[in-house]
């Protein structure tokens, strides 16, 4: 069973290391930079001992081609913030890394963590694998790679089961009833009146496609699953989890309309941002990590105090109905006209709502500089 954990990457260096970027042109992308600091030898990467290698310094600093090394005991780790995804399996291997571009997609790295550097240490070597890893996130639609949350079913010594290689993703989002979601990932928390995919295998071998009639149940511990050290923390955190599927669905919308722009597209797009096709919580959630509080920190804030990262986990995920993704990289690769559309679009659904709405355009109002002047 490939089942996954996910926490979230810290995130101050990394909004340095994008700032950097943004100064030069030939730096699209927060990986890209990060590789220009290691040449130019303003940033080291440290190798740590117990088989962590380089990974908790990439992340400090700032998915898989590692399918027969992850098991339930050895599950792949993703790190994760509004742009970057980095993905590991302890011990050693590859650490993965996922990039949006400012150039509108993807840019794929892999960054060898079986053992220091060898010619300068301190200075791995990170390597891009766009044409590689492509195979897997190109299969997210037919216009353009993509980040994947997806279920896969695996029976319990850990063999996915995929019974159409050319589509071997069913990839989920907030727009997916949560019976459907999460097959093949742990998930951590506390939830009411939820069943999932998540935390199960199929137990007969002879039926691999069959699970549960009951389904998954949120866990509140993964401790009795694997051995700790497997991950810089042991916990899948369902808010994160569900903030990585929000961002995931929309980053293919706003890629797919890069590459090919359609009015229903955008119109999806406006549904997706505004919340409004996100499926209800069925009853509260609550995280058993720190990633709401440390989420919710980042704002940005208005001077009432209120930012489009606060939380309501109580109906829905997030407590104003316009999504954080709108300050992403992902968000101003947008081509203009399309992001003009959008803009006034959103700014419509927002209007017509009478209760959130005008709060929501408030917030982005008072922090995101450069809006058309209707917003104000």
């Amino acid at each position: 069973m490939k089942i996954r954990l996910l926490l979230m990457l810290p995130l101050a260096v990394a909004a340095i290391v994008m700032a950097r970027a943004d100064s030069k042109p030939d730096t699209t992308n927060v990986v890209a930079a990060l590789e220009a600091m290691l040449a130019r030898g303003e940033v080291k990467l440290a190798y740590a001992p117990g088989g962590h290698g380089y990974l908790e310094s990439v992340l400090k600093a700032f998915s898989s081609l590692q399918f027969d090394r992850i098991t339930p005991k050895t599950p792949r780790t993703l790190y994760f913030n509004d742009d970057v995804s980095v993905g590991a399996v302890h011990p050693g291997g590859l650490i993965e890394i996922l990039a949006n571009d400012r150039r509108g997609g993807i840019v794929f790295y892999t960054l060898d963590n079986n053992a220091p550097y060898p010619k300068a240490p301190g200075t791995p070597k990170l390597v891009e694998e766009s044409a590689r890893c492509a195979v897997c996130h190109g299969m997210v639609n037919n216009v353009a790679p993509g980040w994947i949350v997806a279920n896969i079913i695996a029976t319990a010594d850990g063999m996915p089961q995929i019974p159409n290689p050319a589509h071997p993703f069913d990839v989920t989002d907030q727009t997916r009833a949560f019976e459907d979601r999460w097959g093949d990932w742990y998930v951590t928390g506390k939830t009411e009146n939820m069943r999932h995919l998540g935390n199960i295998t199929a137990p007969d071998p002879d039926k691999p496609y069959d699970l549960p009639a009951e389904g998954g149940s949120t866990l509140a511990s993964l401790t009795d699953r694997f051995d700790p050290a497997h991950a810089l923390k042991p916990t899948n955190d369902i808010v994160a989890l569900m903030t990585l599927e929000h961002q995931t669905g929309f980053t293919n919308r706003v890629f797919v309309l890069n590459k090919q722009y359609s009015e229903t597209g955008l119109d999806d797009l406006v549904a997706y941002m505004t919340f409004a096709s996100e499926v209800p919580l069925p009853s509260p959630i609550q995280g058993n990590s720190s990633f709401t509080a440390d989420f919710a920190k980042r704002g940005p804030f208005d001077d009432k105090g209120r930012s489009l990262r606060s939380f309501d986990l109580g109906h829905r995920l997030f407590r104003y109905p316009l999504s954080y993704m709108i300050y992403s990289t992902a968000f101003e690769s947008l081509l203009l006209g399309t992001k003009d559309k959008l803009y006034r679009r959103l700014y419509d659904a927002l209007k017509a709502q009478n209760t959130d709405g005008p709060d929501a355009i408030a917030i982005l109002a008072a922090t995101r500089p450069g809006l058309p002047d209707y917003w104000k």
